[in-house]
């Protein structure tokens, strides 16, 4: 590079002169352009390359996760979709029948519920009853 920076400043000043003019002409000429490629050109072409820029941009939005997990991520929701969409199918295709015994159940439990409370009685007279009882036998151990 040297070499070539002294022999500029080691030609004449018409030299110089003349070398500046064949620039200019050389930057007034018309320059040929590529040709168009005509399979960049196609639309096909065109949208896989667009298709191929938005991966690109997505993955790079994606760098701070490894590929395992965004595949366990993915696995999870899927298995999650798959849940919900078989508690839906099982919540429909429930039989008249079965609904009809799911009912009959609720209602013998509730009745059930019902009886045990009216045989024990409210609160209070439990109470009374069990010091009547602690009150009897504490009297039997005195006598004897």
């Amino acid at each position: 590079m040297q070499t070539h920076h002294t022999e500029q400043q080691d030609q004449s000043p018409e030299l110089q002169a003349a070398l500046l003019l064949s620039e200019e002409e050389s930057s007034n000429l018309i320059r040929p352009q590529k040709p168009l490629n005509p399979l960049t050109a196609s639309r096909s072409h065109q949208e896989l390359h667009k298709e191929l820029r938005m991966t690109h941009k997505r993955r790079v939005s994606q760098e701070g996760k490894s590929e395992l997990q965004r595949a366990l991520e993915k696995r999870k929701w899927e298995q999650r979709m798959k849940e919900s969409r078989d508690q839906e199918e099982a919540r429909r295709s429930r039989s008249p029948l079965y609904q009809e015994l799911v009912k009959r159940q609720q209602r013998l439990e509730k009745l059930e519920k019902d009886e045990g409370q009216q045989r024990e009685g409210p609160e209070f007279l439990q109470v009374k009853e069990r010091l009547r009882r602690t009150a009897v036998s504490n009297a039997g151990e005195k006598q004897v």
